[in-house]
């Protein structure tokens, strides 16, 4: 259960630093990025249960 609720936090941070990078910064590109490593994330989790 902790691996599930660490990989959600990651994943929240993620999609948040995507919205900063995107509308804050004004970087769209940082932002796609920050959605990659949230997916990235994801994967990771899906793949580390089995």
């Amino acid at each position: 259960m902790g691996n599930v609720l660490v990989a959600l936090f990651a994943i929240l941070l993620c999609l948040v630093n995507a919205v900063v990078w995107t509308f804050v910064s004004e970087m769209p590109i940082a932002g796609v990025g920050w959605v990659i490593a949230a997916a990235f994330c994801f994967y990771l989790q899906k793949w580390s249960q089995g």
